[in-house]
């Protein structure tokens, strides 16, 4: 307009002012409050279905990954550990009652058992209040519900105890723990050693049945170990958590461990189950339909893994599961076949988390460190966080399927979350911790 203007000879001030005008007129005034609206429509969309985007290269990530490695405990399942069975050598009991609330009762032989009636029952509850570092919360102002503050595993075994009428305070007064070998994830047990009324000790282990019910740890004979061993395994394959519990009587304080845990008595087996969370089956089929292949992994009993898994859809009941001594002797050809990897430790965690889209799948192992991965840039590269995209990270994260809240692995990685909080981490596998 401002040359065709000045070519029919008008004044040149006045096409710069028209030119000016147009320019100004040709962008609508209402356009930054429609995209303005347009942007938080759809961001209160997004947040209907629960995906608020902070950075949008988070997309981006978040719409690369295709494995989502998840533990059991506490995230499949809702952490809340309840003791529903018992198993002693001369029979069996049940609990009633769910939550940490101390109420319910010990059902044998078709009625309500005490310390008095059952003598092997009230040794092995004993010896589950005694070695045990949780403690139990009463309901207050803020929590109408009985809570625990420790391992929920110890806390369901002090909740069986205080059904049968055992109360901690009065036995550690009369039995004060003097030594202790806390719980390992190597070791799979935990020792506690307890100075008894006469000036003796006694020793008091707990720990997974394939550890503990093994000689030289156990004295009892053969047939009494083969009897805890397959009932053990029966709970295990109806998705219980199971416990097996020892203690042995000694004249002096032991010196070391090897004179600790050797030549225990069996007291019994404690079988703990923790339901799976209400969203997790509807959470991991979203995920399959996504084309998201959930995997897990545990340091549960192979049977129990293999039972939440199939309840919860991640595998077929013909599906194998891998043991973590398998991994770690090179027995699995490929590792990314497997879905359900039990008894793994917290060090070999990051082992079964291989790249789907790498036609080699890798393990790692303690003395050969992991081949180049796309996983590791923040790590390698020294990239902050927020620069790796999916192209430069890989495809393999680890965080929580259900939890809306920042998974301690994830938070623990000192990695800030790409998205949504607490579902996807750009991180190296080296660096996820223990």
């Amino acid at each position: 307009m401002l040359a065709l203007g000045l070519l029919r000879g008008q004044p040149l001030e006045l096409m710069v002012v028209t030119a000016i005008s147009l320019v100004v007129a040709a962008v609508p005034e209402s356009l930054p409050a429609v995209v303005t609206l347009s942007l938080a429509l759809g961001a209160r969309r997004m947040a209907a279905r629960h995906a608020i985007i902070r950075r949008l290269p988070a997309v981006e990530t978040l719409g690369s990954v295709t494995v989502i490695a998840t533990d059991k405990t506490g995230t499949l399942t809702q952490g809340r550990m309840v003791a529903q069975r018992l198993w002693t050598p001369s029979g069996e009991a049940t609990l009633t009652g769910s939550g940490y609330a101390p109420h319910g009762d010990i059902v044998g032989h078709g009625r309500p058992l005490t310390e008095d009636s059952d003598h092997e029952l009230a040794e092995l509850l004993r010896a589950a209040v005694l070695c045990n570092d949780a403690t139990l919360r009463p309901p207050g102002e803020d929590d109408p519900e009985w809570g625990a503050l420790g391992d929920p595993t110890e806390a369901a075994l002090l909740v069986a105890g205080a059904k049968l009428g055992l109360d901690r305070s009065v036995l550690e007064q009369a039995m004060p723990r003097v030594a202790e070998l806390p719980f390992d994830s190597g070791r799979k047990r935990m020792t506690t050693v307890h100075r008894l009324p006469g000036g003796r000790f006694q020793v008091l282990c707990k720990g997974a049945p394939e550890v503990l019910l093994r000689r030289p740890l156990l004295r009892d004979d053969a047939d009494t170990i083969a009897a805890a061993t397959g009932r053990a395994d029966e709970l295990a394959r109806d998705g219980y958590r199971v416990l097996a519990l020892a203690a042995a009587d000694r004249v002096a304080l032991p010196a070391g461990a090897d004179e600790l845990e050797v030549d225990l008595s069996l007291l019994g087996l404690v079988a703990i189950l923790d339901p799976p969370r209400e969203a997790a089956a509807a959470t991991v089929a979203a995920c399959q339909q996504a084309g998201i292949t959930p995997v897990l992994i545990t340091g549960d009993h192979p049977s129990t893994a293999r039972a939440t898994a199939v309840r919860l859809g991640i595998i077929s009941p013909s599906d194998e599961v891998v043991v973590g001594q398998q991994l770690r002797d090179g027995a699995i050809p490929a590792v990314t076949d497997g879905r359900v990897f039990a008894r793994t430790t917290p060090a070999a965690r990051p082992d079964p988390v291989g790249q789907p889209h790498d036609p080699r799948p890798w393990r790692a192992s303690p003395s050969a460190p992991s081949p180049p991965s796309r996983t590791s840039c923040a790590a390698r590269h020294g990239r902050p966080p927020r620069a790796c995209s999916a192209a430069a990270c890989g495809r393999a994260f680890c965080g929580s399927l259900v939890s809306s809240q920042p998974s301690r692995l994830g938070s623990a990685c000192g990695r800030r979350p790409l998205g949504v909080r607490g579902r996807a981490w750009c991180s190296s596998p080296s660096a996820w911790p223990s």
